[in-house]
């Protein structure tokens, strides 16, 4: 999903894009884990000190995790429709859960795929990658017994330089995510992209691009 907005990337930033576990290649291991201690392994492996990280959706709760958990690591933090855990989900996405965990426990993948494509795809083009990425996410996830384990968020004490975006043809939820993290995260900026759905960088990677390049120049990204 990264793809397009990495080829208008690509030639200003050397870019990683680890799958996090259950995602593209990478399986969920049959025990306990932190997404942030993988990414925290990523960046020892690479030896690099310190970087802007961008994430998009559930990409975006692990990002403010490795913010709040290692914030020397982390020097920008760019959120694209970010999850956070919050107590006012809308119906919508309330049976959206229930919906898509009913038919994963009931081996329905095809439905559960169809679910998927049905409540996020804005753009008839992006359909059969997110329908394939989905797929692939459930077939890695279904009957292993993971656990992650649970990193807190803590938004006043993240103290680098933070964006938060929103998708105008997203569910409402996102966007007041978005206003959560604008008005507790010191000095944060917001956006939104009106004509963007929830996958905002598979669905207008220009004007992600557009968002992304002056706010990392900015903060010297």
């Amino acid at each position: 999903m990264w793809r397009p907005l990495a080829e208008r990337l690509e030639d200003r930033y050397w870019i990683i894009v680890p799958d996090l576990r259950g995602h593209g290649t990478t399986p969920e291991p049959p025990e306990e884990f932190a997404h942030v201690d993988d990414l925290l392994a990523v960046l020892d492996d690479l030896k690099i000190e310190r970087v802007p990280v961008v994430g998009c959706s559930f990409g975006g709760r692990v990002a403010m995790q490795l913010a709040t958990a290692a914030p020397e690591r982390v020097s920008a933090l760019a959120l694209f429709a970010s999850s956070l855990d919050i107590d006012d989900w809308s119906p919508e996405i309330r049976d959206y859960w229930a919906r898509e965990e009913e038919l994963a426990e009931g081996g329905d993948i095809d439905a559960a795929v169809e679910l998927n494509v049905r409540t996020w795809v804005r753009e008839p083009e992006t359909e059969e990658l997110v329908a394939d990425m989905t797929r692939r996410a459930l077939e890695l996830q279904i009957g292993v017994e993971a656990s992650e384990r649970e990193m807190p968020i803590d938004l006043p004490s993240i103290a680098v330089p933070t964006l938060a975006v929103s998708g105008g043809l997203d569910f409402a939820d996102f966007a007041r995510i978005a206003d959560r993290i604008a008005a507790e995260v010191p000095g944060a900026q917001r956006a939104e992209v009106a004509d963007a759905g929830h996958l905002i960088p598979l669905d207008r990677p220009d004007a992600a691009a557009e968002l992304l390049v002056p706010f990392l120049e900015a903060v010297g990204g």
